[in-house]
């Protein structure tokens, strides 16, 4: 790798490792929060930050030029859709089923670019693709057997799907936007997704809408949901994907569990676990490998 691929690799990274810190916080807000109800105070919080931002750094005369409608279709499909058909399958099957169909992101992107940029398989993309896989599956300290494959993890698989292609879009399709352009219109579709998702379960009567605690612990764990965990977060992983392809950043996505239970190993107390360090680590050969040139 040159000092570029490094750097777009760290983006990357960095970008799931910072994610990682959503799901400890999720899991405390869970408790009072509906789930939709956080997907859309999420995204909410993350445009009025990330939209006033681009537009300092950029100047306003750039939105007459910017692709909006396009940039909010992207952002609909690929981040809100599949956000919330994330949490429809998890409630649907359990945690287990969704770690293992998140798992399966690098399979995804490889189809992507297959389809849409004709991306040739090379053997050193094709081991580190495998790498990943293994890797994923054991960072994730799971078992096959513990999952609950139906429904709930076909719409998981659907939601994957849409990551991938969403990380795609949001780079390849609106190559004329910046980075931070990149993120804070797809984000604006997002919003609106999760807005419809939100009314639609309210209009039917079901569940998951409540407005939970604002208490100052509370407080705190939003901010890392939303700023760490998506507004930082989504804003680098739009860097380094657009880089390095989709295929090549969603390698990095397999290191995730590991790097939540890093995280709640140190700031919550939880304990280490040698598998999952052991997936993290063949992980991370697989980008390597991946990367290899002849």
């Amino acid at each position: 790798m040159n000092n570029l691929s490094l750097r777009y690799n760290f983006a990357c990274f960095s970008a799931m490792f910072l994610w990682a810190f959503g799901f400890p916080a999720a899991e405390v807000l869970l408790e009072s929060w509906g789930s939709l109800t956080l997907v859309f105070f999420r995204f909410f919080i993350t445009i009025l930050i990330l939209i006033p931002f681009w537009l300092f750094m950029e100047g306003v005369k750039i939105i007459q030029k910017a692709p909006i409608y396009k940039s909010i279709i992207i952002g609909f499909i690929g981040w809100g859709l599949g956000a919330n058909l994330l949490i429809v399958g998890q409630k649907l099957s359990d945690p287990v089923t969704t770690a293992i169909c998140a798992a399966m992101m690098p399979i995804f992107g490889a189809i992507v670019e297959l389809i849409y940029d004709r991306r040739k398989m090379s053997f050193n993309i094709l081991i580190g693709i495998s790498l990943a896989l293994v890797g994923g599956y054991l960072a994730t300290g799971v078992q096959f057997s513990d999952g609950q494959f139906g429904l709930g993890a076909i719409i998981c698989i659907m939601a994957v799907i849409l990551f991938a292609w969403g990380t795609r879009a949001s780079t390849k399709g609106l190559s004329n936007l910046t980075y931070l352009g990149q993120s804070a219109l797809t984000m604006t579709g997002g919003t609106i997704a999760s807005l419809v998702f939100c009314l639609v379960s309210l209009i039917f009567g079901l569940s998951e809408t409540k407005v939970g605690n604002f208490d100052y612990y509370h407080i705190i764990l939003l901010l890392i949901f939303v700023l760490v965990s998506q507004t930082i977060s989504q804003t680098i992983w739009i860097f380094g994907s657009g880089k390095l392809g989709v295929l090549l950043a969603s390698l990095h996505s397999n290191g995730l569990p590991f790097y939540v239970m890093l995280i709640i190993r140190f700031f919550f107390g939880g304990s280490w676990n040698w598998m999952q360090a052991l997936g993290a680590f063949i992980v991370g050969l697989g980008v390597i490998v991946a990367q290899i040139r002849k």
